[in-house]
């Protein structure tokens, strides 16, 4: 078996100078980048697909859901209860000089049982939608007098 010395001064093996590379391998042949970009366009910016950003916490009496909805208006919110999902679902529209894009953001969350879905509050303020789901009073046991 021989041993080969390697020469640290050539450096060729850094992972960084592949960093560039890796991110757009077809830069180098227009050809076949256009070719790519014309198959697949580039997507329009949207929060992980279409998914609302959240934010989930509870303190001793309520849990709260706060949805973060930059740009949109109170009329294109909707929130909606139904069979212990509660769904946020809302419409922003971007312009980008004459093109105008409409991007739909939705999200459901299962509910505990333990919510009192009738005190169930929803407030838009800031670009955050903070919806309050209040917990239920615990039923304590009832103490029965005997005669």
């Amino acid at each position: 078996m021989k041993l080969i010395r390697s020469n640290p001064a050539l450096n060729l093996g850094r992972a960084a100078d592949f960093g560039p590379w890796l991110r757009h391998p077809f830069a180098g042949i227009p050809a076949v980048a256009q070719l790519l970009e014309d198959f697949f366009p580039a997507a329009p910016a949207s929060p992980a697909a279409g998914r609302l950003a959240t934010d989930l916490h509870e303190d001793a009496g309520n849990f709260y859901a706060r949805f973060e909805l930059p740009g949109v208006k109170k009329d294109a919110v909707k929130v909606e209860l139904r069979e212990g999902v509660l769904t946020v679902s809302a419409e922003r529209r971007v312009k980008s000089g004459e093109n105008e894009s409409a991007y739909t953001l939705s999200r459901s969350l299962s509910l505990p049982e333990t919510v009192n879905a009738e005190g169930i509050s929803a407030k838009l303020e800031d670009g955050l939608l903070t919806v309050t789901l209040p917990k239920q009073e615990q039923r304590k046991p009832k103490l029965i007098a005997i005669n």
